[in-house]
């Protein structure tokens, strides 16, 4: 499949909650590259299924569900869906060497899409947080995005194509980690790292859990955004900025902040 020059896409890459940094925890050996996505009726687009390593699973066996609202076509070691039914949801079931992953697909009837959709998701790896992502510098075989995630055994680096398809990950500090029963891996090029440190920062990176409203009032104005009267009494405030969107979640008794979830979007 041709790779696009051009890309628009978005990618949920940060959920924070308070408490201490989660455990490691044991990585699916299969998994559905992109985890969800937005389509059109009528628009086609390309899945894979990738194991501990993010690297592509061979045999793997594809289903959908249900199997009107979509059309399955085997391309290679990938899968490429066609949505047929609008307003619907359906499920991308991967079978491979008796292991199973699944994708959730939503289906829209509308003419195009409506600005600020999320058009693929990709979840971080179990027990660790999204801290940066970038542009890769173009080429014909690489990836588009990285994806840097930390996790209790050091820092990660996850390859992804425009449309959200996984290509590799490697561990880039640290030693062992989640992915120890995946083939060692050699560290990423210098120019991998280089790409991580350009993520832009955004309101979502200057919010930390037990905020309190004022606290992030602050430095919502420190990014030339104001809070609206309207939605300070609120205990979810959401902030659009250039390249990404931010959601902080209040708790209702005591007003701190106890969740953010950053969306980045690329165009």
């Amino acid at each position: 499949m041709a790779r696009p020059k051009q890309f628009a896409f978005a990618i949920l890459i940060a959920v924070s909650t308070l408490g201490a940094s989660a455990p490691a925890q044991e990585v699916p050996a299969l998994s559905v590259s992109p985890g969800s996505a937005t389509m059109l009726q009528g628009e086609t687009r390309t899945f894979r299924a990738v194991g501990k390593d993010g690297r592509i699973r061979h045999n793997v066996r594809w289903s959908i569900s249900p199997q009107h609202a979509a059309k399955l076509a085997t391309n290679g070691d990938e899968v490429e869906v066609q949505a047929e039914a609008g307003s619907s949801t359906v499920t991308l079931t991967a079978y491979a060497e008796g292991d199973s992953a699944e994708a959730t697909v939503e289906i829209r009837s509308d003419q195009k899409m409506p600005a600020g959709t999320l058009l693929w998701t990709v979840a971080p790896l179990p027990g660790c947080k999204n801290k940066k992502m970038s542009q890769a510098v173009p080429s014909a075989t690489g990836p588009d995005i990285y994806v840097e995630e930390e996790c209790p055994q050091g820092d990660f680096v996850r390859a992804l194509t425009a449309d959200g398809r996984e290509l590799w990950r490697r561990q880039i500090t640290g030693a062992g980690g989640v992915l120890e029963s995946a083939p060692a891996a050699p560290k990423p090029p210098a120019d991998i790292i280089q790409h991580l440190d350009l993520h832009r920062n955004s309101v979502c990176d200057g919010v930390s859990p037990g905020m309190s409203r004022d606290d992030v009032s602050k430095v919502v104005s420190g990014r030339n955004l104001r809070v609206e009267k309207r939605q300070w009494p609120s205990d979810n405030w959401e902030f659009e900025e250039e390249g990404s969107r931010c959601a902080i979640s209040f708790d209702g008794n005591s007003g701190a902040v106890v969740k953010k979830k950053k969306t980045v979007i690329i165009e």
